[in-house]
């Protein structure tokens, strides 16, 4: 692990010995992908670290991605270990604010390799709004977003809708035959349901409008090879226990290729996520 990798873990995680709650939450999936011209099937692993009291939350996550490759045009399989890092402060019962930073290690997609992702954003009650920077080598990527969510109780179930919006904007996109065939701005919306009653969870998504290097997921996804993404739909299972949690998430992608101008792209990716409470 290098230097700097230490270095955050010692930053953000020697505070954390006096938190009141500790999640650890572990996940699997595989990718397949349909239609693509570099890539077949992979695996990726994760594990992300939630330390929490009444004010702060610290989080740390770690993912490791391993994908057939097609040779040609590829000479090697992809390997791909992301790292985040995330900090929220409540403010009091209404608002908060989060700082956040990711850094990509990529053994193919020198790109982006070695790429550093800074978030900030604040919250007040439903809504939320956040900044993303990616700085990468030759070109950067600014992501503004808002979302807001609507929450309805029904005896024991419980029910929320998100709506939110992604403006996307591409720096000195033209500098490199990586990225210079992305189109300048992308705006993407999406809409995600959320029900729980007594002990089960169920969850489903959307995301309309073509996108490409997005941050996702709060900013513990970073999506950094040249592919524009179109259609995205989700869907998930779980049960929370009094240890924790068991989830089981499905997600289908439309997306193309953009360097060789490949359309038609399909990615289904299937996630299995343990969690554990202490």
């Amino acid at each position: 692990m290098k230097k700097q990798y230490i270095l955050l873990m010692v930053i953000f995680v020697s505070p954390l010995l006096y938190a009141e709650k500790t999640t650890v939450d572990i996940s699997y999936g595989v990718l397949d992908f349909k239609g693509s011209k570099k890539k077949d099937k992979g695996r990726r692993e994760g594990v992300k670290f939630t330390y929490e009291n009444r004010k702060d939350r610290y989080q740390f996550s770690y993912e490791k991605t391993d994908t057939d490759t097609f040779k040609p045009p590829l000479s090697v399989n992809l390997k791909v270990a992301k790292y985040y890092v995330k900090y929220t402060k409540k403010i009091d019962k209404t608002e908060s604010f989060f700082l956040s930073y990711a850094t990509i290690d990529d053994n193919l997609m020198h790109q982006t390799d070695g790429g550093n992702i800074y978030g900030f954003g604040y919250g007040y009650g439903a809504l939320k709004m956040a900044q993303y920077i990616s700085d990468y080598k030759h070109f950067n990527v600014y992501q503004s977003e808002v979302s807001y969510t609507f929450k309805k109780q029904f005896s024991k179930l419980k029910i929320s809708a998100t709506f939110e919006g992604k403006y996307i904007h591409l720096q000195n996109k033209e500098s490199n035959d990586f990225s210079k065939n992305a189109k300048t701005d992308y705006f993407t919306s999406g809409v995600k349901f959320h029900t729980h009653y007594k002990g089960y969870h169920l969850g489903a998504g959307a995301f309309w409008g073509k996108r490409v290097f997005a941050v996702m997921d709060s900013g513990f996804k970073v999506q950094h090879h040249a592919m524009e993404f179109n259609k995205t739909y989700m869907l998930g299972i779980g049960r929370h226990f009094q240890w924790g949690n068991i989830q089981f998430k499905y997600i289908y992608q439309e997306a193309s290729e953009i360097p060789i101008d490949n359309n038609g792209v399909e990615v289904n990716n299937i996630i299995l996520q343990l969690g554990y409470h202490f």
